[in-house]
């Protein structure tokens, strides 16, 4: 243990007495710094919350309106399927920079996916949206009686087989 002189204790004393002001005005900023960084982290998860609201919003609609495409391809979506680019078209805009146009292009030729890339799927997850068609599907076709087996196939083969412009009209924009 060390012992301190009467001239040392007069110096720790008197530094202690010079250096209070500024130990006080280091403790407010500290608690300054502190109440900043809370009050930025809850700016930060307010807005981390509307951006996720947002992004979920834009999911949703992604996920209605890919709806189709998913049934189409097994699973698959655009994101998936097409790859987005932006061209330059070699014209000047009235801003001055060129025109760019948007092309969707596929990414497997033919359109056809390669076995070695699986699509998303909730199958075996319960509850999920593919265990429940998966069920009803299976009690369908076991409650189905024959004849109405036979009668969606007979009209499927029609409608494989129909000229979907048969009752056209000539100058019909859809006839195009």
């Amino acid at each position: 243990m060390k012992t301190f002189s009467k001239i040392e204790i007069s110096v720790i004393k008197s530094t202690a007495k010079n250096v209070a002001p500024f130990i006080t005005k280091k403790a407010k900023v500290d608690e300054q710094i502190a109440a900043t960084k809370e009050k930025i982290q809850k700016m930060l998860e307010e807005k981390l919350q509307k951006l996720e609201a947002e992004k979920a919003g834009y999911q949703s609609i992604i996920d209605s309106m890919n709806q189709a495409v998913k049934q189409i391809t097994g699973g698959y979506t655009t994101e998936d399927l097409v790859v987005v680019t932006k061209e330059g078209t070699g014209q000047i805009g009235d801003n001055g920079k060129e025109i760019m146009k948007t092309v969707y292009n596929l990414k497997y030729p033919e359109t056809v996916i390669p076995e070695t890339i699986v699509p998303p799927t909730t199958e075996d997850n319960p509850g999920s949206d593919f265990d429940i068609d998966k069920e009803n599907a299976e009690v369908a076709s076991e409650e189905m009686p024959e004849e109405i087996i036979k009668e969606q196939d007979k009209v499927a083969e029609e409608a494989a087989n129909a000229d979907p412009f048969e009752n056209a009209v000539e100058g019909d924009p859809f006839n195009q």
